[in-house]
């Protein structure tokens, strides 16, 4: 963990985005009709934008770079099980995640004292399940592409991988339900995407319980199966040494 909390590249990436998200927020907020929403709109893309940034970081930082640094061929030389390493990663992961996303979020809320915004009760619950279901819906999708890294051991593949869960197939959803007859399948609701969307939505209407739970539950038979058939597959996977 230490070696992939010290890399560069993603805490300038990171960076980065904090400056265009204040620069694009201080530019702007002089000349909207309503500095308070003008803020949490920007609030919420900067958080978008961060958040596609810290899901490439953890895939490349924990799982890419392992074959190059040879940590992978080392620890498990050393004795450790091939399970117990999946579980690691996994583990390296969601720490990550929620390291990145704690200062973004940190970072945002401090820009909207600075401006000054005051947002109701439905805006501060819709910051609050923006900034939960963000980080679940990012370990989600990197332990689906951390699959395909175990698997083909190939950095490229495994990034490519991630790119298809998190743009690809909801694009692709999204324009086959908006033809013919397929939007009464509501296919959406059975992948990730779908099913993070309804669980906002059941939220910001205060279906806690019933809608947002078995949503969340879904979401959670997704990473433990991914995580299942990794460490099925990396069991029996050749090891160049």
């Amino acid at each position: 963990m230490h070696r992939v909390l010290t890399k560069i590249v993603p805490w300038v990436l990171l960076l980065l985005c904090y400056v265009v998200t204040a620069v694009a927020t201080l530019t702007g907020i002089d000349t909207s009709p309503d500095r308070n929403f003008f803020v949490l709109s920007n609030i919420e893309t900067g958080f978008k934008l961060s958040i596609s940034i810290i899901g490439f970081a953890t895939l490349l930082g924990i799982y890419a770079d392992e074959y190059k640094s040879m940590v992978m061929i080392g620890v498990i030389g050393r004795g450790i099980s091939r399970d117990k390493f999946v579980l690691g990663k996994f583990g390296d992961l969601c720490v990550m995640t929620f390291l990145m996303e704690f200062l973004t979020v940190a970072f945002l809320m401090m820009l909207k004292v600075l401006l000054g915004a005051v947002f109701s009760p439905l805006e501060n619950r819709f910051l609050v399940i923006l900034f939960t279901l963000g980080f679940i819906e990012t370990v989600s999708y990197v332990t689906l592409a951390a699959f395909f890294y175990f698997l083909s051991e190939n950095a490229a593949v495994g990034m490519f991988a991630y790119l298809t869960f998190v743009t690809i197939i909801p694009v692709t959803l999204s324009l086959i339900l908006s033809t013919g007859n397929f939007g009464r399948l509501e296919l959406g609701k059975y992948y990730l995407t779908g099913m993070i969307s309804a669980a906002f939505s059941d939220f910001v209407m205060g279906d806690y319980a019933e809608g947002m739970g078995f949503t969340l539950l879904a979401v959670a038979v997704y990473i433990l199966c991914s995580l299942g058939i990794t460490i099925l597959v990396f069991r029996k996977k050749e090891l160049e040494f």
